[in-house]
């Protein structure tokens, strides 16, 4: 297998770009393009709800990706492929398909693309844990996480100009270009046994999450994702409803975050196997906890667009230095399934964050909302302790 560093971050790059661009469509594109057919909120929730489905059930993908070596072709490559083939098939029919008409059909295609996206979006997490260096951990998740922000990136500040200027179908057919783009290097990946990292898949490796560190590091998850998908879920509704900016400020206020986000995973990428993913993750809590009390303070458009930054530049950094200490716990006989587990406490705690932080901003208002979730973040201090208790900075963690 080819599996040079430089290799390896142009490969898992790639492939989180091109997912980056799929969520963008399904996270706004698609919601504004049901609404042109007169779907109101409710039935978009429930679209949208039924899209996210596969990725809360990635523990059965990953499981059968660690365990099922596909036509003799490997346990990761063969999946990545059909991910990806699959996504653009869809995406591409999707194009052809109106949701006034056949609403169930745009839907079932959908939801195909989603169970795709997920299932390449899982067999790449296990092929980095299968062949990036523990040493690497850090450098891999920056690349990813920057990656997949970038992809957003570009689909956000290109969407509407396609739109305008070329229609409907040209999104979904440079969304289904884009999942393309990873294929040569896929392509490339020669799953050689004796050079991976992965082992034989033993049902006995799950009672790893028996373990009072594993544990932790699960809920630590939950914590960091309830905490600032909460406050990052309400932010443009602050700006536009209460700040009253433009639609195309808060637009552009909306991108500088994720700018943020890909400045801060390009920053953990460089900084966090140098230091040790603990002194990493208390960076992370830092900053995440500065970010919640500048967007808190408020103050005009210019401070605002500092905090907005420095909140995207944590959430990079937060979500890269967590998936990275996830990958140093993530058992080789489990790898795929085991992380997709730690996934999974991060997705519920985005969906509780969302949750709570309607909640709060409804009662308390936006800025009491932030010093709250900053607030719950901290807990995060007590659990890295539980977490790193006996280890130290030399075991690459």
């Amino acid at each position: 297998m080819s599996t040079g560093r430089n290799f390896r971050l142009a490969l898992f790059s790639s492939l989180y770009f091109a997912q980056g661009a799929m969520m963008s469509y399904f996270l706004t594109f698609n919601i504004l393009y049901l609404g042109e057919f007169g779907y109101g909120e409710a039935d978009v929730g429930i679209f949208q709800a039924v899209l996210a489905v596969p990725f809360v059930l990635k523990i059965f993908l990953g499981m059968l990706s660690d365990r099922v070596n596909l036509f003799g072709r490997g346990h990761r490559k063969p999946y990545i492929l059909i991910g990806l083939l699959f996504q653009s098939m869809t995406v591409l029919a999707l194009a052809s398909v109106s949701p006034a008409g056949n609403l169930g059909g745009f839907a079932a295609l959908a939801l195909v693309a989603s169970i795709s996206m997920a299932l390449y979006d899982t067999c790449t997490d296990g092929l980095a844990l299968d062949i990036t260096p523990r040493d690497e951990h850090g450098v891999v998740q920056g690349v990813m996480v920057g990656g997949r922000a970038a992809g957003l990136l570009a689909m956000l500040l290109a969407g509407g100009w396609i739109v305008e200027a070329l229609g409907w179908q040209a999104v979904f057919y440079i969304v289904s270009f884009l999942a393309l783009l990873p294929l040569p290097l896929v392509q490339r990946v020669k799953e050689d046994p004796d050079r991976v990292l992965r082992q034989p898949f033993r049902w006995g490796a799950f009672k790893a999450f028996g373990r009072g560190a594993v544990l932790m590091l699960a809920v630590m998850g939950l914590v960091y994702s309830l905490a600032i998908d909460g406050t990052y879920t309400f932010f443009s509704d602050h700006l536009r409803d209460v700040m009253k900016i433009s639609i195309g400020n808060v637009g552009l206020l909306i991108a500088l975050a994720m700018v943020g986000r890909i400045a801060g995973a390009l920053s953990n990428a460089w900084l966090t196997d140098r230091i040790g993913h603990r002194r990493s993750l208390w960076v992370a809590i830092a900053l995440t906890s500065v970010g919640s009390l500048g967007l808190a303070l408020g103050g005009g458009v210019a401070m605002v667009a500092v905090s907005a930054f420095l909140f995207g530049l944590a959430y990079g950094y937060y979500t890269s230095v967590y998936a990275a200490v996830a990958m140093d716990f993530s058992d080789p006989r489990i790898a795929a399934s085991m992380f997709a587990i730690f996934m999974m406490f991060i997705n519920l705690g985005t969906v509780g964050g969302q949750a709570l932080g309607g909640i709060l901003t409804e009662r308390l208002g936006f800025n009491l909302m932030c010093l709250v979730m900053g607030g719950i973040n901290l807990l995060n201090v007590l659990l890295v302790f539980g977490v790193f208790r006996g280890r130290t900075e030399k075991e690459g963690i």
